[in-house]
């Protein structure tokens, strides 16, 4: 989903669409390579401690050979897979200035990307095969003939097609609706940690876990385990990783008012988080939520209403 690391009355920070699923393939990545060793162990003891099975030497000699090139194969293509995620960078932020109107993506190579709002091409990205795919919002950058892409952004993933329109809408009011920040603000709950440091094991297992509804918990406990081997190479990523640093010029394109009375992050997040993201919170706590973001939601559909219907009037003139 389309999470937000940082937003004030300048800019809105979101994290990219790796950030959510990191742990969760390296952890079978692990698996994997924890059963080729059994595998390759077990040729081995063959080999060399069962000979009566395997009584000609050179056959031995060979299916070492074999067994040796197979796991150095394997090591390398293992190391590839993981080396996209681990000695990389913690995430890959994305921020959109609602007062310049830049939108400022920081890259897989370290580079920051900078275009204005209005000359990105966005468009939704699917991921995953099968009846459940992954969503996301894909920012294009186009050729001077409208149509080469020449290079692309993405943002969060989204579970559902209409959790994505619902995200694309949060973006596009925060650069294009007036007065509509407090509203945005009543809407966001839980910010990464990822501003200018690296998250902490405990958040990255919390936010793996996350779940909606406490009819989740029996699917929960069941991959408890997955679960925890996959925060573990979460944490690793994150810990091997390098913090992304935006430049001296986007800074500056982004400077903040201290005084700016809109300043969402992680130092807002729940009280206790692990109710929230357990989704056992007292009704109390649960209620007050649902009923200050669906007011939010309301009053901001009612804005967006506004902005639409003033621009075809602005149009026709």
């Amino acid at each position: 989903d389309t999470v937000v690391i940082r937003m004030n009355s300048t800019y809105l920070e979101l994290v990219d669409k790796y950030y959510s699923d990191r742990g969760m393939p390296e952890s079978l990545v692990f698996i994997l390579f924890s059963l080729c060793i059994c595998f390759f162990t077990s040729i081995s003891y063959l080999l060399f401690f069962n000979p009566t099975d395997i009584p000609n030497s050179l056959s031995r000699t060979l299916g070492m050979l074999f067994v040796i090139i197979s796991f150095l194969i394997l090591a390398v293509w293992l190391y590839r897979l993981l080396r996209k995620s681990w000695f990389t960078w913690t995430h890959y932020p994305v921020r959109f200035n609602r007062k310049t109107k830049m939108v400022h993506a920081f890259k897989v190579d370290g580079t920051i990307l900078s275009v204005p709002w209005k000359e990105v091409f966005f468009t939704r990205g699917r991921a995953g095969p099968g009846a459940m795919p992954e969503w996301s919002i894909d920012g294009h950058i186009l050729a001077e003939d409208g149509k080469t892409v020449i290079d692309t952004f993405s943002l969060g993933f989204s579970n559902t097609r209409q959790e994505l329109i619902t995200n694309w809408a949060f973006v596009r009011s925060y650069m294009e609706v007036e007065d509509c920040l407090s509203d945005l603000k009543d809407i966001i709950v839980l910010c990464p940690p990822v501003a200018e440091r690296r998250e902490s094991f405990i958040f990255g297992l919390q936010y793996m876990m996350r779940v909606e509804s406490r009819l989740e918990w029996p699917f929960t406990l069941i991959l408890l385990p997955l679960t925890l081997l996959g925060s573990v190479a979460r944490f690793v990523a994150m810990r091997t990783s390098k913090i992304p640093r935006w430049s001296a010029a986007v800074e500056a394109d982004c400077r903040v008012d201290p005084a700016d009375p809109i300043n969402v992050s992680a130092a807002n997040n729940p009280e206790h988080i692990w109710r929230y993201v357990l989704a056992n919170q007292s009704l109390e706590e649960y209620n007050a939520l649902y009923q200050r973001q669906t007011a939010a939601m309301e009053r901001l559909r009612e804005k967006v209403r506004k902005s639409v219907k003033a621009g075809r009037v602005q149009n026709d003139k």
